[in-house]
Order: C-alpha cells, then sequence, then structure tokens
C-alpha cells in the first residue's frame, strides 16, 4: 500500500475584458451557461473547480472571468476552455487573459452574521 498524498495544485486563469461600452453581463451568463449545459459532465474538464464571473464595483465597462482550476500539477499554459471563452469575448473590447499559479493560502475565518461561505 501507498501511504504517499497526492498534492493538489490550484491555479486559475484570469481573462480580463475592457469594453468600450457598457458589458451587458446577461451575455456572459449565457456564456457561461452554454459551456456548462452543452457539454456534458464528462467532456467538462477534470480538473475544473469552478468558474466565477465578476465586474468592476467602479469601471462598469470592465469584466473579470475567473475560471479555477486544481490538479496535481499546475498548468503552465492557458486552457481549451478559456481560451474558447477567450475567443467569445474578444471581439468586445480589449482582452488580457492570463495563468496563475497559487503559492500560499490562508484561512479566514468568518464572524457570525456576516455572509456563509460560498461553496
Amino acid at each position: 500500500m501507498n501511504d504517499s498524498k497526492k498534492v493538489c495544485m490550484k491555479w486559475i486563469e484570469i481573462i480580463k475584458l475592457r469594453c468600450p461600452l457598457n458589458v451587458d453581463l446577461r451575455l456572459v451568463d449565457v456564456l457561461l451557461n452554454e459551456i456548462s449545459t452543452s457539454d456534458s459532465p464528462t467532456d467538462l474538464p477534470d480538473h475544473l473547480v469552478g468558474i466565477r464571473a465578476y465586474r468592476h464595483s467602479m469601471v462598469e465597462t470592465d469584466l473579470s472571468i475567473h475560471i479555477h482550476w486544481e490538479s496535481e500539477k499546475e498548468s503552465q499554459r492557458k486552457s481549451p476552455l478559456g481560451l474558447r471563452i477567450s475567443s467569445a469575448l474578444r471581439n468586445l473590447g480589449l482582452l488580457n487573459h492570463s495563468v496563475w499559479v497559487e503559492t500560499t493560502a490562508r484561512e479566514i475565518n468568518h464572524r457570525p452574521g456576516h455572509c456563509a461561505d460560498v461553496e
């Protein structure tokens, strides 16, 4: 029996979009919904943890999509899924697509009465 533990690396793809006009967030919802429903669960990448979209709090034309991954080895390349999302958004404005590897993490306990953890 092998007692060695698998070391999971966490990494993230960040796709930032700056549009000349306000971003219609429904477009992003439709895009992400199509990705999650058009592929059967077996077609989605094994190491995909989740996808989250954010809008800038002050600049309404800025959008950021974060694709969270967890695997035994971090990726140094953009995923086919990330490239697919980038391609769909490319004509809307300036796009930056990058890969980041987690180096340090600290868990913070939430105080009672504040927002609960999101799974």
